[in-house]
């Protein structure tokens, strides 16, 4: 101050300078850390793993409808999150499990992709040595009819069996609206055959005509009576 006390003297202002200039700089490295830390939060959020719901399970659903013998896409599928009681056991995980395989039967969208679904090793889990997995033309599919079931084939002219107690893989089915899924002339079959049961069915297939099928009798279940 001066002697007279009404200004602060040239000493005074000169603190009061550095000090303001030191508020400053503290204030301005406070906002780099706070801007870091926020931009360390968003990487680490963006690269950690999606949090599926409670409970739930991600799984490889389609995004549209799919033929039988469509090679799957990046585009055609994504991953969600599905309850845990609604994802069936043969669930695939990762789009590395899916693009670029064949589908082995029509699949809807927003269905979950299962490897029976797919064409490969998978179709013919559990059967015997030496199967092999062969798509038939058939005249109907009843609701019976799924993978799994056991059927007889017959061949709609002369009513012999084309092949008996074989094994469903996969079904390709109209939709509601009676159409097939991706075209085609009738709904299939893709069963379970040994080399000489697919020998037959072949010549049975021969004397069709365009646009007929095999007639398919379920089997009861293993364990029920007739």
């Amino acid at each position: 101050m001066t002697g007279d006390g009404l200004s602060p003297t040239p000493r005074r202002r000169s603190l009061s300078a550095r000090q303001r200039l030191a508020r400053r700089a503290r204030w301005r490295r406070w906002a780099a850390a706070l801007l870091a830390a926020t931009a360390a939060a968003v990487t680490l959020s963006a690269l950690a793993p999606r949090a599926t719901q409670a409970g739930g399970r991600e799984v490889v659903v389609v995004v549209r409808d799919l033929a039988a013998g469509a090679v799957v896409t990046r585009d055609d599928v994504e991953v969600v999150a599905r309850p845990e009681g609604t994802v069936p056991a043969t669930g695939l995980t990762a789009y590395a499990d899916v693009v670029g395989r064949t589908t082995a039967t029509a699949v809807s969208s927003r269905d979950v992709m299962t490897s029976e679904r797919l064409v490969g090793a998978a179709l013919l889990a559990g059967q015997p040595p030496g199967s092999v997995a062969m798509s038939v033309p058939v005249l109907d599919v009843g609701e019976a009819t799924r993978p799994g079931a056991r059927v007889d084939l017959y061949t709609t002219a002369a009513g012999e069996a084309a092949a008996t107690d074989v094994v469903v893989l996969a079904v390709r089915r109209p939709t509601e609206s009676g159409t097939l899924l991706g075209g085609g002339a009738s709904p299939q079959l893709t069963v379970a055959l040994d080399t000489a049961e697919a020998s037959a069915v072949a010549r049975s297939l021969s004397g069709l005509d365009g646009g007929q099928g095999l007639v398919v009798a379920v089997r009861p279940p293993t364990g029920l009576s007739q």
